[in-house]
């Protein structure tokens, strides 16, 4: 099983994508992408042998606060 992540916001993107462990340590390696590279605002998108298993947001739309969406 191949976990990879991604991070973007309307403005950048991680040109690619990262791996990880396990999808925990993945939520918290791209969390930390937004957090740090991408001023606090973007999605990140956690993919299992390339397809998407789970979406967080965290931007003005969901008052700053992450939201996880379709997790798988």
């Amino acid at each position: 099983m191949k976990i990879t992540w991604t991070a973007s916001n309307n403005s950048s993107f991680l040109n690619g994508s990262r791996s990880a462990p396990t999808i925990l340590a993945a939520v918290r390696a791209a969390r930390a992408y937004v957090r740090g590279e991408l001023c606090g605002e973007g999605t990140l998108v956690i993919l299992v042998n390339g397809h998407p298993v789970r979406r967080d947001e965290r931007s003005i739309f969901t008052g700053f606060r992450w939201v996880t969406w379709g997790a798988a």
